[in-house]
């Protein structure tokens, strides 16, 4: 212990000072803390505790820091999953309609005879229609037409592409009521699922690639998304009073739009459906001049299993020369 009034060193429990005899401070108790003069406690170790204090209060907030964002995440997670989960499955719904929608325009076809109310008729039955005869510049008067007509369907032509047929309809008409004037009967063919008019025989419509039969001379019908090339043929034999006219359309197998037609005319009506461009573009069978009038027109379709129907033009013959001696009425 140093001597506070001479520096000397004394023994750690001297009372007394060996140098100058002065009394020595007692030493305080082990393991108290060193007081300052003031009576305060030592500066340093209240540094210490302070920084004790901030360590414990540090950890616990990093500990509950990591607890949080721990949850956080797993929410984030969660949250995130669910929203992909739900992208999907709006991306599938909007795919599934989409695909829905592609199909159903695909599919998508039309009935265009049943649209417009129109009905067939019979073949195996007679029937009779009135047109009009005219002097050959104007019309006169209606007459009554007596018919029959057959319709018949073959793959046996040699002269057809593979997987073609042909529908043929063979009207005879009766017109011994003209008394001899010039007559005018609206006949031919359309499509019963676009109501497309099959009369371009002699001139056809410049098409574009995709609507494009793919026969030379041939013409593309498309319904949606199925198409089928046709062409018709027609010929007529005149033995007065009776005349026969065959109308033969040449399609695909699998295709059963053909419509046959057959009805009133006039030099009138005849004369507008001259001025259609048939070369200019494919019509609609309401297009024709005929259909805006209130006369009758009767339809026909082939029907498979049918019974062949309607008079043999050998029977007309027949009765047309049984007819030649009879006294034929006098013209007025």
């Amino acid at each position: 212990m140093i001597c506070p009034h001479c520096g000397e060193n004394n023994p750690d429990n001297a009372k007394y000072c060996a140098r100058c005899s002065a009394t020595l401070p007692k030493k305080g108790k082990a393991g108290a803390p060193r007081k300052t003069s003031g009576g305060g406690i030592d500066p340093k170790t209240i540094i210490i505790i302070i920084l004790a204090a901030l360590l414990v209060i540090g950890a616990v907030v990093f500990v509950v820091s990591k607890i949080s964002s721990s949850g956080d995440g797993d929410t984030i997670e969660e949250e995130t999953k669910e929203s992909e989960e739900e992208t999907e499955e709006k991306t599938e719904e909007v795919t599934e309609e989409e695909t829905e929608e592609e199909t159903e325009k695909e599919e998508a076809t039309t009935d265009w005879f049943d649209e417009n109310g129109l009905v067939l008729s019979d073949p195996a039955d007679s029937f009779s229609f009135k047109t009009m005869i005219n002097d050959g510049e104007e019309d006169t008067e209606e007459v009554e037409v007596s018919s029959k007509v057959t319709i018949t369907e073959s793959t046996e032509n040699q002269n057809l592409q593979d997987g073609y047929k042909t529908v043929t309809a063979t009207f005879v008409y009766d017109i011994s009521k003209s008394d001899g004037e010039r007559g005018i009967i609206a006949d031919g063919a359309f499509d019963r699922y676009t109501g497309t008019y099959f009369g371009f025989e002699n001139d056809q419509p410049e098409a574009e690639d995709d609507n494009k039969a793919d026969i030379d001379g041939y013409v593309r019908i498309t319904n949606g998304s199925d198409h089928y090339d046709v062409l018709i043929k027609t010929d007529q034999e005149v033995n007065a009073p009776i005349i026969k006219k065959t109308i033969t359309v040449v399609c695909p197998t699998d295709y059963d739009g053909t419509v046959f037609y057959t009805g009133y005319d006039s030099l009138t009506l005849n004369n507008k459906r001259n001025k259609l461009d048939f070369a200019e573009k494919l019509y609609t069978f309401d297009d024709l001049p005929f259909m805006d009038d209130d006369k009758e027109i009767f339809y026909f379709a082939y029907e498979k299993g049918a019974a062949s129907a309607g008079s043999s033009w050998g029977t007309y013959e027949a009765e047309a020369e049984s007819e030649e001696t009879a006294v034929q009425p006098e013209r007025h």
